[in-house]
């Protein structure tokens, strides 16, 4: 798997979170046992906005730079995966922020995947 195309999954993960985020945030708190409210349903839709600013970036780099510049992109994007996946590991096991339910494991090893698929083809 080319390091373009690890890119290019990981900008289609993070637009299906945007969507849920900006779109359909109640289905995202019913998920996780919130209740909704405006202040809560607004920080979904910037979060779900910065999530399109990450799709859009992990869709475009692979175009914009050479192949030893998204090497070196590469290394950032995965960081800001691996925090969301240690984000994640929180809000499953320690908080209980996040149900632990299969969507939740589920999201959390995608996102681990495309951390440790884009550390690896970094080098």
């Amino acid at each position: 798997m080319s390091l373009s195309l690890i890119f290019r999954l990981n900008a289609a993960f993070a637009l299906l979170w945007a969507i849920q985020l900006v779109f359909m945030p109640n289905m995202m708190f019913a998920m996780y046992g919130w209740a909704p409210s405006t202040g809560l349903t607004a920080l979904a839709q910037a979060a779900g906005t910065a999530m399109t600013g990450i799709a859009i970036l992990s869709f475009g780099l692979p175009n914009w730079t050479s192949e030893d510049q998204l090497k070196t992109a590469a290394k950032s994007v995965g960081l800001v995966a691996a925090l969301f996946v240690l984000l994640q590991l929180y809000q499953i096991l320690i908080s209980g922020a996040a149900p632990g339910g299969a969507m939740d494991w589920i999201s959390t090893a995608i996102t681990a995947l495309f951390a440790v698929g884009l550390f690896a083809k970094s080098r």
